[in-house]
């Protein structure tokens, strides 16, 4: 009988690069790496047609989830607290549009999942990506993410503070 260890992740101190990116650019370059996978796995079939749609949607399936994550409003801010247990350290990207986040990275080779080495081989280069559409509108201009053990932590300026603090202000 094995018993495996607890692998505790120690990744304070990791640097996050943030972008602000609007969401329908977000959405091009997510698409454009889905087109991408869809033809590795095409050309793994041996170029047969008519999978098109298949090959698509299993790329999407590859490369595309939701951001699993908590989120809780704190005063005129949203918290959003992420697993990035799943991505390679130091490839972690955050972008920002004021309603909608992405989170992408590298994935881990030892996290790949092995029922899905029969649809080809995924190259080392692709990204993949955890999307976010967000309930408030937030300022992109006023984001700070930080690593903590197996977990992002990103702090989001909500926009309608900003607003409400503009309007008392000129009201004064």
């Amino acid at each position: 009988m094995r018993i495996a260890r607890a692998v505790k992740h120690f990744r304070a101190g990791e640097k996050v690069k943030l972008a602000i990116i609007d969401a329908d650019e977000q959405t091009r370059r997510m698409q454009e790496a889905v087109a991408h996978r869809a033809y590795a796995i095409f050309e793994s079939r041996g170029s047969a047609g008519w999978h098109e749609l298949e090959d698509w949607r299993q790329a999407e399936s590859d490369l595309i989830t939701p951001l699993c994550c908590g989120q809780m409003t704190v005063g005129d801010n949203l918290w959003i607290g992420a697993d990035i247990a799943a991505l390679q350290e130091g490839t972690i990207e955050v972008w920002i549009a004021p309603r909608k986040i992405t989170v992408c990275g590298m994935p881990c080779v030892d996290k790949m999942d092995d029922n899905r080495k029969h649809l080809g081989p995924r190259p080392d280069e692709e990204m993949i990506f955890h999307v976010r559409d967000l309930t408030v509108e937030i300022d992109p201009f006023h984001v700070t993410a930080k690593v903590n053990g197996p977990s992002l932590e990103i702090l989001l300026k909500k926009a309608q503070a900003k607003l409400r603090d503009i309007a008392h202000a000129s009201a004064v």
